[in-house]
């Protein structure tokens, strides 16, 4: 492996930010071309060279900030053709959009349109061209760019659109989504798939009493007993003002109230301080499992689980509930 800095004509301010230079990969087995193709780049570009595609394959896999590929065809071990299917068919997104340019000689129209066929974004006929060559590597280095960018926007947006700005939780829109998928799975595999709907006891009083400061404290507090104690693959949201759900995967009834009981005495225990008063913080559950209880959709889920929560409420508050009768234990 060999890297090459190209520096000629850089200012003293440009040398001292080399590392922050787009890196390219250089794919030429001719030490002639390598050495050709290195003093183009000038200060504007690092420039890593291989001598062939699985050389080239190894410096891909270990330097995801590569940004640009420049490929010659005919080489021995792997040629440029077979870089290219390898780059476009992995699976990491990373190389979908990452530029390549192949090197090919003016009269060869059978590798140019192979090259494309393979998923080149550009090419360049030997002898090359400084000019052209620095033309064409930004131009696609920009585009490159600017696709990563507006991805990373789209993926910014995405998120907000299903988080709770003040608890970072999902939302309802969230919840809903994966609860329609989560159902679909469950109904495919013939697996269990449970919810747990909470609500924090009195917590108009706490907004009352000690203003909404200590209430979004009161929300915050209780989201995160309830990142701590779930999964990574259960769905925990806040729904409502007060209200939060726990879509969960492969998880039958049994396992759902166990897990509720250990959230609502994890948040009973949990000391919830205001100036220099604790404020008792309290929850009611309610539990609903799909394929015992009535329901085809998660909104009926809910339902049921929200009528359970209801129960818990009316008979006493801090407690769960996991039938129709309001009872928190099956037996």
């Amino acid at each position: 492996m060999t890297t090459l800095t190209t520096r000629h004509n850089v200012t003293p301010n440009q040398a001292k930010n080399t590392d922050e230079l787009p890196l390219l990969l250089l794919v030429e087995d001719s030490p002639t071309t390598t050495a050709l193709l290195s003093k183009y780049f000038g200060g504007n570009y690092r420039l890593l060279h291989a001598s062939d595609g699985v050389e080239a394959w190894e410096m891909l896999t270990k330097n995801p900030e590569i940004a640009l590929v420049i490929t010659d065809i005919n080489m021995p071990n792997m040629t440029g053709h077979q870089l290219l299917v390898k780059i476009r068919k992995n699976d990491d997104g990373h190389y979908k959009n990452l530029p390549v340019i192949v090197m090919t000689t003016f009269e060869d129209n059978v590798d140019r349109n192979l090259a494309f066929l393979n998923g080149a974004n550009d090419f360049i006929t030997k002898p090359i061209d400084e000019m052209e060559l620095l033309a064409r590597v930004n131009v696609h280095h920009r585009l490159a760019r600017t696709i990563r960018e507006l991805e990373a926007s789209q993926m910014a947006l995405a998120e907000l659109a299903t988080t709770d700005s003040l608890t970072r939780l999902r939302n309802r829109r969230a919840f809903f989504e994966n609860g329609a998928k989560a159902l679909a799975m469950a109904r495919r595999y013939v697996s269990d798939l449970s919810v747990i709907l909470l609500d924090i006891d009195h917590f108009k009083k706490i907004n009352d009493t000690h203003g909404h400061q200590a209430g979004d404290e009161a929300l915050v507090m209780v989201a995160h007993i309830l990142t701590e104690l779930t999964r990574g693959v259960d769905t925990v949201a806040r729904i409502g003002g007060e209200e939060f759900a726990i879509l969960l995967p492969d998880t039958n009834r049994l396992g759902t109230a166990v897990l509720a009981e250990r959230i609502r005495a994890s948040i009973e225990r949990e000391q919830f301080i205001v100036g220099d008063k604790i404020v008792p913080i309290t929850v009611s559950i309610g539990i609903a499992s799909f394929g015992v209880d009535p329901g085809e959709g998660i909104d009926q889920l809910l339902g049921v689980a929200d009528n359970r929560l209801y129960l818990a409420k009316n008979n006493g508050r801090n407690r769960i509930c996991v039938n129709d009768e309001g009872k928190t234990t099956f037996a």
